[in-house]
């Protein structure tokens, strides 16, 4: 059997979101509930009761990774996502570009959202050399916006450093220190320091950011890693179900968490991450790798995050909507004599709010081997007499149990 995971990131709200409901209860979503009447249903804690979660330990943990054990920090993600080679001792980490004055306090932290020019800057940063650590070499490639990532390779490396962005403006960039008593994280501290340094001296003066001051814009000057993390140890897909599988995503975060995971990353055309994405594209994809003989794909959409982190709930209950849209497409296009849909959120993202809370959020599946609830609406309050009850995480080994890839736990 075949199995798919759709994470609408940032999908559940609270009910002073729009009019007494949730973004999700105020949406108008006929095709996700008619995928509700033919399924099962209930509440998703991503990680566990009270526990806030960030996207990355919440993917993981709905991939059946206890995040507790396993999640090394979040730019180990961010740079397999960008193509980024990662090898065991490497450290990784997501960076911002960043506007600061001659006394490196910082301005912008997102150096005014970049628009454009981004090959420029990562072409800069190919010319970054750390005369006090030779040994050490940097990659580093730009991402959407102001987000890149990087790895550090040498000997004595150690994901046990603090960060450089001070998360305010008008502060000082935040010296680098080590967050254990090791040589390695001294070390590593005083190598991200050099490299701060080294990255304003290349890209003050560099012409793009001449540019952008005479059309008005911020200069991106400087580079602001955070999120250091080394190679996880992630027990792979494949090997736990026996299966292949596809990850279809824009962010970074996401492809990185399906790749290591064990997954083939393909990008579906004009795929943003962005409220205006072509989110149907990634349906379309999602069955050609069914067509093509993939068993598992794992399909993300971002822009239901990005509303409610803007405090936008019209923005939201649209891109809710749109994605029932997809879903629709879906249910047409899958093969429902052999495939599981699993649909949920990653967290909640409430518009009052503005950032990830600890509620749980609505989960579906839907599948020949599912036994039906009686619940006939998604919504977070619908979905509390579901047939799931409540459930912590685990949402890929959930589909791996309809789709009878498990193993016998004993004898």
């Amino acid at each position: 059997m075949k199995a798919l995971l759709v994470i609408a990131d940032g999908l559940g709200g609270r009910p002073s979101d729009y009019q007494g409901q949730t973004c999700l209860e105020a949406a108008r979503t006929p095709q996700l509930d008619e995928l509700a009447r033919r399924g099962i249903t209930g509440l998703l804690d991503p990680i566990r009761p009270g526990v806030r979660p960030g996207s990355d330990t919440a993917h993981l943990s709905l991939f059946g990774y206890d995040p507790y054990r396993c999640y090394p920090g979040r730019g180990v993600f961010e740079a397999v996502g960008v193509g980024l080679e990662v090898q065991p001792g490497d450290v990784s980490f997501r960076t911002n570009f960043a506007t600061v004055n001659e006394k490196f306090i910082v301005q912008d932290r997102r150096a005014g959202r970049i628009e454009s020019g981004q090959d420029r800057l990562e072409a800069a940063l190919g010319e970054l050399k750390l005369p006090g650590f030779p040994e050490v070499s940097v990659q580093f490639k730009a991402s959407t916006e102001h987000r890149g990532a990087l790895v550090l390779r040498g000997p004595g490396l150690s994901a046990a450093v603090s960060e450089a962005d001070p998360h305010e403006t008008g502060r000082l960039v935040l010296e680098v220190r080590p967050t254990d008593e090791t040589e390695a994280a001294r070390r590593t501290a005083d190598i991200l320091n050099e490299l701060i340094r080294e990255s304003y001296e290349l890209l003050k003066d560099l012409p793009l950011n001449r540019e952008r001051r005479q059309a008005g814009l911020l200069p991106a000057n400087i580079l602001l890693p955070r999120g250091a993390a080394g190679m996880p140890d992630l027990p792979q897909l494949p090997q736990l179900y026996g299966i292949s599988g596809t990850v279809i995503a824009a962010g970074a975060l996401y492809i990185g968490i399906g790749v290591l995971a064990g997954l083939e990353f393909k990008r579906a055309e004009g795929a943003t991450g962005g409220l205006d994405s072509p989110i149907l594209n990634k349906a379309k994809l999602a069955v050609a790798e069914f067509r093509r003989g993939a068993d598992f794909v794992f399909l993300h959409v971002k822009g239901s995050d990005s509303a409610g982190h803007d405090h936008d709930a019209q923005a939201k209950i649209g891109f809710i909507e749109k994605i029932d849209g997809m879903l629709g497409y879906l249910a047409e296009q899958l093969d429902w004599q052999e495939t599981h849909l699993a649909f949920t959120g990653d967290h909640c993202t409430p518009i009052g709010y503005g950032d990830h809370t600890a509620e749980p959020v609505p989960l579906l599946i839907v599948g020949p081997e599912v036994l039906p609830d009686q619940v006939t609406h998604i919504g977070e309050r619908a979905v509390m007499s579901g047939g799931l009850d409540r459930v912590q995480g685990n949402v890929v080994p959930m589909l791996a149990g309809y789709s009878n890839w498990l193993k016998k736990f004993g004898a």
